[in-house]
């Protein structure tokens, strides 16, 4: 093991470093895996990573000699990869294709809000087979309405899957802050946005 409490500069660059798995994909897309690069520094140099492509920055100390990594590797194939799905806000935009499961409204994940089809005050469970997308005006409109007539959701809900939710995913448009991640996230219908910062935000 490495100790980096010498190595590691003392400010912060802003700069993310992408994480991929032994088989050079993403480590994760929901949401992608990306690190500060003082923390893939730190996995290289503990031998749990390689770099794959790096900044054109070199890191300021005299102790390292090599410029700081925009994409990293594992060194070893993940055995306990979870592909469990957590019932969040992001998921549930992603599941219901970003739109409002009552008026069909475009939404942004901002603006995205869980309603409970059978409301929770009349025994409603918070689930994915009883929780769709919804806007603040349906969400606020419906109150503890029970599914019928116009608060019949028009998307049905459902427990997805992980590649489910990958490929509803791919739809939307991803940001990154490196030309060099592009080549690593595949098929990506919904477009991927270069930034011109190189910080992620």
């Amino acid at each position: 093991m490495v100790n980096m409490e010498k190595e590691k500069p003392s400010m912060l660059t802003g700069l993310r470093t992408l994480v991929l798995n032994a088989s050079y994909m993403p480590a994760s897309i929901l949401p992608l895996e990306s690190i500060p690069a003082e923390d893939a520094v730190t996995r290289v140099l503990n031998g749990g990573c390689h770099v794959v492509s790096e900044y054109d920055r070199q890191i300021l100390t005299p102790n390292l000699k090599m410029n700081w990594p925009s994409v990293i590797a594992r060194n070893q194939p993940d055995k306990n990869v979870n592909r469990s799905i957590k019932l969040e806000k992001e998921t549930i935009f992603y599941r219901d294709h970003g739109v409002c499961a009552y008026c069909e409204k475009p939404l942004t994940l901002k603006q995205v809000t869980f309603d409970h089809v059978h409301p929770q005050s009349k025994g409603g469970r918070h689930s994915w087979d009883n929780v769709v997308a919804s806007c603040t005006h349906c969400n606020c409109k419906k109150g503890n309405r029970l599914p019928y007539g116009e608060w019949k959701p028009k998307i049905r809900p459902y427990t997805p899957t992980y590649w489910q939710i990958l490929s509803q995913r791919r739809k939307f448009p991803i940001i990154i802050p490196r030309e060099e991640w592009r080549e690593f996230l595949g098929e990506w219908e919904g477009g991927i946005v270069v930034s011109k910062s190189e910080m992620l935000t």
